[in-house]
């Protein structure tokens, strides 16, 4: 089945079909103000961290999949029919609604048509803010007039926590408000209590958040989720858009929403652009001049401009012409666009992950600079000498790094909550950020370890290898440890993993080669001498006459040989 396909001229994906068989997301903003849509404009918005900073809900695994969302809804005056810009949360049926979206560089554009309206849903955070623009064209290709209503509707969590949003109702459903003046929406989370509420350190961010109507003037309005949508509505067809009207509703105490309605008059031919805005902090204080100064069109395309050249300018860096069209989609757009959006997020949020990690996966982000060195050095570097001051002393490295991790001054992990795997891959991670900058003094510069004390990126180097070699099993093989690359692999803690074991003879060999280059000929002979006994061990344990096992319990049993009908 066909569902879309590349346009790399245009950086973007395009799917032609809105059933696609999950939903196919895109991300937006950055790692301050980030968002995922999907290409039915599921999803949800967040500020510095997935888990603490949700400001727009989102129900994981429900059915329907990947709903609530931003929404545009469409109706019209005269008939009362309506539909959504994007297929769903509506869900008309697809022999008369058409419908394609264009996941681009940190945008996605959902365009429909229906009923003789076509309509086109842009969305998108300019670099550098707090809020994000909701774009809505609308064309007349009828030959008579249209009178529409467009109404705007995304769902804001009652606690910026998703634990307490999604668990704790006895607190967090009585604690929202929603207020509106002029073309401005506020909503407010513990506006009547104490300030210094918990896991919401964002200062005047602080679960706040607001949207504005501009280039359209405000019919109505919604804050509160049970008068828009009704108490035994849906998305599907909510009350408001039913029945025409908003009620206007202020909540208090209630599940909030956001809803601007506005009503659009197209003669035939016709096309008309609203702009809404979504953002967070306060709405009177943060919000109206943010939307003084940002909150037309005009500012909206130029805005929009930025972004797509900052992105292509990434995705700039390499360019491949090769006869196999694949190979330069993921070259020249999706595989790099993919690695640089998993280095800025390191898998903190999407559809499927909650973001309750709330920091840098070790292994996970030491890896993702392997897929972006050429195109931000930089960041590169900055996120490599994060990573190595994970690393403690001993030369394992803690878990997870983060958002406040003191480098120096954090505490060392207990043995059975090491890694086997983690600081190896630097053997992978540290070469190829200096053979794509030529910055070999890399090598010399000087990075605290987590603990205490601290190292030349060489020393680190060295240590990560000591600590597998001072870690090794009954069968002289690296111990897997609480883990190996592979979680799900449950060796016992003296169990040996294979992986481990090429990892670390990768990491010998590499570390030779450098020390050969920075005239230390004792230290690469010693790692040379190392590598050698674990040739040894490796051919005498590990080879079964076809191929190479891959693990071995702490038990004695082997995984992997020939003679296993799975998992060979």
């Amino acid at each position: 089945m066909q569902y879309g396909y590349f346009d790399d001229e245009a950086k973007e994906y395009v799917i032609t079909r809105p059933d696609t068989p999950t939903s196919w997301s895109n991300y937006l903003g950055s790692t301050v103000y980030g968002a995922v849509i999907t290409n039915n404009a599921g999803g949800y918005g967040f500020y510095k961290s997935g888990a603490q900073g949700r400001f727009m809900r989102l129900r994981f695994n429900a059915v329907p999949m990947d709903q609530p969302g931003r929404y545009f809804y469409l109706r019209d005056r005269d008939s009362g029919d309506f539909w959504s810009a994007s297929w769903q949360p509506v869900g008309k049926p697809l022999d008369q609604y058409k419908s394609e979206c264009r996941h681009g560089t940190a945008y996605t554009k959902i365009t429909s048509e229906y009923s003789s309206i076509r309509s086109e849903a842009l969305y998108y955070v300019p670099l550098g803010q707090n809020f994000e623009y909701w774009r809505l064209k609308v064309t007349n290709n009828d030959s008579k007039e249209r009178k529409l209503s467009a109404f705007t509707y995304c769902e804001l969590t009652n606690q910026w926590s998703t634990e307490q949003d999604q668990v704790n109702l006895q607190y967090s459903v009585f604690i929202s408000k929603g207020e509106q003046r002029d073309n401005m929406l506020r909503f407010a989370i513990h506006d009547n209590l104490y300030k210094q509420f918990p896991n919401a350190d964002f200062g005047e961010q602080g679960m706040h958040s607001w949207m504005a109507l501009c280039e359209a003037p405000l019919t109505g309005f919604d804050t509160s989720r049970e008068a828009f949508i009704g108490t035994y509505g849906n998305y599907e067809h909510p009350d408001a858009v039913k029945n025409g009207k908003c009620t206007n509703s202020l909540a208090y105490g209630d599940n909030i929403c956001g809803s601007v309605e506005t009503e659009i008059t197209l003669k035939p031919g016709e096309s008309k652009e609203i702009l809404v805005m979504f953002g967070i902090g306060d709405a009177w204080v943060t919000g109206k001049p943010i939307v003084a100064e940002f909150g037309n069109l005009d500012r909206a395309e130029k805005e929009l401009a930025k972004l797509k050249e900052t992105w292509h300018a990434r995705l700039g860096s390499f360019v491949a012409n090769t006869p196999d069209e694949d190979i330069n989609h993921t070259i020249n757009v999706w595989g790099l666009y993919n690695c640089l959006i998993t280095f800025a997020w390191s898998r903190a949020a999407s559809l499927i992950y909650n973001g309750e990690r709330d920091g840098l996966g070790y292994r996970d982000s030491v890896q993702d600079i392997l897929g972006v060195a050429a195109a931000i050095p930089e960041e590169a570097e900055e996120r490599l000498v994060r990573m190595l001051s994970g690393q403690v002393k001993c030369g394992g490295a803690i878990p997870v790094i983060k958002k406040d991790h003191n480098p120096g001054h954090e505490k060392t992990p207990e043995p059975g909550e090491f890694r086997s795997d983690d600081c190896l891959w630097f053997f992978n991670s540290v070469p190829a950020f200096i053979a794509e900058t030529g910055k070999w003094d890399f090598l010399n510069k000087v990075v605290p370890y987590g603990d205490e004390g601290e190292a030349t990126v060489y020393g680190h180097l060295k240590q990560a290898l000591l600590f597998n070699l001072e870690r090794m099993g009954a069968d002289g093989l690296p111990c897997g440890l609480l883990a190996d690359w592979n979680d799900c692999l449950k060796l016992g803690y003296k169990g040996q993993s294979l992986f481990v074991a090429f990892q670390l003879r990768l990491g010998l060999t590499t570390y030779a080669d450098i020390s050969t280059r920075l005239g230390e000929k004792a230290e690469s002979e010693w790692a040379l001498c190392e590598r050698d006994k674990l040739d040894k061990a490796i051919q005498a344990k590990c080879w079964d006459g076809k191929w190479f096992i891959w693990a071995i319990t702490e038990s004695g049993q082997v995984y992997g040989t020939k003679t296993m009908e799975e998992g060979q």
